[in-house]
């Protein structure tokens, strides 16, 4: 025997209440719950880190000064560490200088690639020529959308040059997908103050292959709202000759088609400051 028309009607009414209120609940969970993006990291960090003015300040000649940051990026590092890297690794594979490891040719060889920033040169602090490292966070709620030239889609004319040569020496359909990633002086004097700048290592491309980052894609619908499970690749970047005495602001940011930067915005996006003396 069918429904009466009184029937229906309440059953419409109490479909329409529910999703009124859900409608609601979404709204108030996005008011109040903290918005989650991909973020970029940058490593070392100070115990007093501020995102808005996260200094890396230190004595290039002084041990005691610079050994702190040495101390933090082993800490950090510390997750990171095997005895059979991946190929290629994707961080430093031993965070113990050379009279202090057990030799393994292909930790050796890993170590090798990362150089000048591993252990055995100090991450380049006591040479006043320091490495910080960049990772992504946050990627188990995103589904990057990477630049290549095989897609017929415009590349930013800001873009670096040396990211536009990587994707035409190294294709997609060939060598996989990069979240490309490029830092720079942040303002005109700290672009004349920072110096050459290189990614390490550094011959593999500038930026995070996608194949080993565990986005949202690549985990169950169950995982994705907890924390990054396995530790992402990392990028070192190099200041090879920056000016001692002076602050620099330095910016880092990520390039992909469904980030918008905003110098402002926290998405894909980190700046940090060098006092080096």
């Amino acid at each position: 025997m069918g429904m009466d028309k009184r029937t229906i009607k309440i059953i419409v009414a109490v479909v329409s209440v529910v999703l009124v209120l859900g409608i609601i609940l979404g709204v108030l969970l996005a008011i109040f719950l903290p918005y989650r993006y991909v973020e970029l990291e940058v490593w070392p960090r100070s115990e007093e880190y501020n995102h808005y003015e996260p200094l890396i300040h230190f004595r290039a000649g002084d041990p005691g000064s610079w050994h702190v940051w040495f101390k933090r990026i082993n800490d950090f590092l510390r997750d990171y560490e095997t005895t059979v890297p991946e190929d290629p690794p994707r961080a430093p594979c031993s965070i113990h200088r050379h009279d202090q490891r057990l030799a393994v040719p292909s930790c050796e060889r890993a170590l090798n690639m990362w150089a000048p920033c591993n252990a055995d040169n100090f991450y380049g602090y006591a040479a006043g020529k320091p490495c910080v490292f960049l990772r992504l966070n946050h990627i188990h709620y995103w589904v990057p959308e990477p630049y290549n030239v095989s897609k017929p889609m415009e590349i930013p004319p800001e873009m670096p040059n040396n990211i536009k040569q990587f994707m035409q020496q190294r294709p997609a359909h060939h060598y996989g997908d990069y979240v490309w990633v490029s830092c720079n002086g942040e303002f005109q004097s700290d672009e004349e103050n920072v110096g050459p700048i290189q990614y390490i290592p550094a011959n593999l491309p500038p930026g995070f292959p996608t194949n080993r980052l565990t986005t949202a894609d690549r985990i169950p619908y169950s995982a994705r709202n907890l924390p990054d499970q396995i530790h992402g690749p990392l990028v070192a970047v190099f200041f090879e000759n920056p000016r001692r005495g002076v602050v620099i602001n330095i910016e880092c940011r990520i390039w992909t088609r469904d980030i918008i930067y905003r110098s402002s915005s926290r998405v894909g996006h980190a700046r940090f400051e060098l006092y080096i003396q």
